[in-house]
């Protein structure tokens, strides 16, 4: 009996040490040694896109967002209130000054106008009369006096009269082009209830505000390029052609108002306009692409490559240490960005694929995968 005991007892504590040594391995001893190899092995050569830094020649340029606004445009609005009785207009149609837009009904007018006729056709009889009697001697001067006034009296009536027909006629102020109408036949209007949006718009004004340091650089006929989200790719041009009198005391800028020709109606008043103004002489400037500039809380930087030491880093398939160089940005224009500082024209700086290095990161350079150019910002 005591020897099964015994006997089982070193069975058992033989398992047992073996179970723990299998679970130091596992556990402890295995993960170590995985981990000594791969810290102890070479960080892989990651495939990249780079570029050389260049020096450009750009034509400084101030920035800013604009509004267009037409060169004429208003309501038009009657004068008198009336039931419309005739449209002689569509929307969006183009007039030109002196075409008649709208008609109100004058028919009471009309009738006062046919009664004044034939009461002053009167009164010129009953003062010819007089006036055969006066030369007699027969009439008091007084008598003249009074046929004249009520003759006088009833031509300001038809005057008058005439005057509010007219203005049951609503013409066109100029040429320009209507918006959407807001009345119909029948429709009853007040006087200065809007009928149509009449505007002017070749050429068109584009308003812009630029901050107090920048107005100085801007004077009238100044070239500008506008450029909107509804035509891609295209550019409007332009001078400026005034500023506003005062820099508005809150925001310390100023209104500037361009003009832009606008000979097919394309562009309408309300439309925001990206604005480029030419202001100063061309300078050269180092740029890059800007899918070059990673941005963080720490600041811009670019990867720049250097041949690992010892190397020349010459051959088909070189291989290349990377190198952060924080940067100060300048203006972007056409997918390329202006460095400032922290780079010199000829730098090779990785273009795409830095999601997968950091500093000190060895890199091969694969041009073969061409990257589209991100959008053009014009804001800074």
């Amino acid at each position: 009996m005591l020897r099964r005991i015994i006997y089982f007892f070193l069975v058992t504590v033989i398992f047992g040490g073996l179970a723990a040594l299998i679970a130091w391995y596992a556990f402890d001893f295995k993960p170590k040694m995985i981990a000594q190899v791969i810290m102890s092995s070479p960080p892989p050569v990651e495939t990249i896109s780079a570029e050389a830094a260049r020096e450009e020649t750009w034509q400084p340029r101030i920035l800013a967002l604009g509004t267009l606004t037409a060169v004429n445009g208003i309501d038009v609005t009657p004068e008198v209130g009336g039931v419309v009785r005739e449209i002689y207009f569509e929307s969006g149609q183009k007039v030109k000054k002196g075409d008649k837009l709208v008609q109100l009904d004058t028919d009471t007018l009309d009738a006062d106008l046919r009664n004044f006729e034939l009461q002053l056709e009167n009164a010129q009889t009953e003062l010819d009369r007089r006036k055969k009697i006066f030369d007699k001697g027969f009439a008091a001067k007084a008598d003249l006096d009074t046929a004249t006034v009520l003759r006088d009296r009833l031509q300001a009536n038809i005057d008058r009269t005439k005057a509010e027909i007219a203005q049951k006629a609503i013409y066109a102020p100029w040429d320009g082009t209507l918006g959407l109408r807001k009345i119909s036949v029948g429709k009853y209007v007040a006087a200065g209830d809007p009928l149509v949006w009449l505007q002017s718009v070749d050429p068109i004004f584009v308003d812009f505000t630029v901050t107090e340091a920048d107005f100085g650089r801007l004077k009238p006929g100044q070239a500008i390029n506008a450029t909107f989200t509804a035509y891609p790719g295209e550019q409007f041009r332009g001078e400026i052609a005034t500023t506003d009198a005062k820099i508005d005391a809150s925001s310390r800028m100023i209104t500037v108002r361009g003009q832009l020709a606008n000979p097919g109606g394309r562009l309408v008043p309300g439309m925001y306009a990206n604005v480029a103004v030419d202001a100063g002489e061309p300078e050269k400037v180092v740029t890059v692409a800007q899918t070059a500039v990673t941005y963080s809380l720490y600041g811009d930087s670019v990867f720049v490559l250097a041949p690992p030491k010892g190397e020349t880093g010459e051959g088909k398939d070189e291989v290349f240490d990377v190198e952060r160089h924080f940067v100060k940005l300048g203006a972007i224009r056409e997918g390329r960005i202006q460095i400032v500082d922290g780079l010199k024209s000829g730098d090779r700086v990785v273009i795409a694929g830095q999601n997968k290095i950091d500093h000190g990161s060895k890199v091969r350079v694969d041009n073969s995968v061409a990257l589209n150019a991100p959008a053009d910002r014009s804001t800074q």
